[in-house]
């Protein structure tokens, strides 16, 4: 296709997909798409077939098992293939083969003059796409989209005026409002919806307050963004646990989750060639584990100084004192008796029993006086 610049399906020797697919050893049914521009990237391939009912309905029959893509460059331009197939022992019989094939002619992009007033207007033909036309004026897509009120998904027609350029002087159109939510169309997933609003997925799913698993149908209304000073929802409690339905693989619930196989089952503490059991609950977050708690430290006692009063100091006589000191004699230790201070007992009674026999010292000491005299 690349070299001989034939934008069909039918090849030059007449061959059809079903013949190529052969050719190469291929055993079954098959089926083709094909798109080409200038600077084409696979995502921009990819919309135009998303574009065109019948290279759509291709990619999302149920038929094909098996898919191959291929990419060349020729003629200034690149080409992407996208060929399905359905195995078989052998390959249908010519007869029964049904080939339709799409036309894919593409005309080449003259450059429109400016006009007086310093506008440029392309006029689209067959073929054209909005990527190669901006290529071949060297202006950006997101300008094309600004001055033709046109965004990702529009699609062009033969005949369609396009504004390259403003005309001199002539403001930009305002920047138009980017949309609050979407309709889901046939086909579509959460995924490929994130995708196209160039946002994330667990985003859509916060916004929606929609389920890791969540599943749309077309029809249903989706929201993709906050309207300016639109308070946000609540932040959603995250999944933990999958519950295991039929049809369901750890390597596809890992896959779901963002996980790998191996994380999965060590949340699990599971072999990664586990069977699953329909019912069975699954972990899919790391476990939170549980702190240990910290031991509280035991207050200190710190011993309290206690000042004790000083005893009164007594001043005896003289002869009283010197006596009074050679008779005292050490305590001996006396075990104490509950109620009691004996300490202090026994002190006092010291006390009294040296003054005592002070006294009768003095008085034998007069009396031995008076009989001297």
């Amino acid at each position: 296709i690349a070299a001989n610049a034939i934008y069909s399906h039918i090849g030059v020797n007449g061959s059809t997909w079903q013949d190529r697919a052969e050719a190469a050893g291929y055993t079954g049914y098959a089926g083709e798409n094909l798109v080409g521009g200038t600077r084409l990237t696979p995502q921009q391939g990819v919309t135009w077939w998303r574009n065109s009912a019948v290279h759509f309905s291709n990619m999302l029959n149920p038929r094909w098992t098996e898919a191959g893509v291929g990419f060349a460059i020729g003629s200034g331009q690149n080409f992407y293939v996208m060929v399905f197939g359905t195995p078989n022992d052998a390959p249908p019989p010519r007869e029964s083969q049904q080939v339709v094939d799409v036309p894919f002619i593409v005309a080449p992009i003259e450059l429109a003059q400016p006009n007086e007033d310093g506008s440029i207007i392309h006029t689209v033909l067959e073929g054209h796409t909005l990527w190669a036309i901006a290529a071949r004026y060297e202006v950006s897509l997101a300008d094309l989209y600004l001055f033709n009120g046109m965004n990702e998904d529009s699609v062009l027609n033969p005949g369609d005026k396009l504004t390259i350029r403003l005309a001199d002087g002539q403001p930009p159109p305002p920047t138009p409002t980017p949309p609050v939510s979407h309709i889901v169309r046939e086909g579509e997933s959460l995924w490929s919806i994130a995708a196209n609003y160039k946002t994330d997925l667990a985003t859509l799913l916060w916004l929606n307050g929609l389920p890791d698993d969540a599943v749309v149908h077309p029809g249903n209304e989706i929201k993709v963004r906050l309207l300016p000073g639109e308070a946000p929802p609540p932040t959603p409690t995250p999944q933990l646990t999958h519950i295991v339905t039929s049809g369901d693989t750890a390597w596809g619930i890992a896959l779901q989750y963002g996980l790998t196989l191996d994380q999965l089952a060590a949340f699990n503490n599971i072999s990664p060639d586990t069977l699953l059991q329909i019912g069975q609950e699954l972990i899919i977050r790391p476990p939170t584990a549980t702190p240990e708690p910290t031991p509280t430290p035991e207050p200190t006692s710190t011993p309290e100084v206690v000042q004790l009063a000083a005893a009164p100091t007594l001043t005896p006589s003289p002869t009283v004192a010197t006596t009074a000191i050679a008779m005292a004699a050490p305590k001996a230790p006396v075990e104490e008796e509950k109620g009691r201070d004996w300490g202090n007992l026994l002190g006092f009674g010291a006390l009294i029993g040296g003054l005592a026999l002070a006294l009768l010292a003095g008085v034998a000491i007069l009396v031995l006086w008076r009989n001297d005299a």
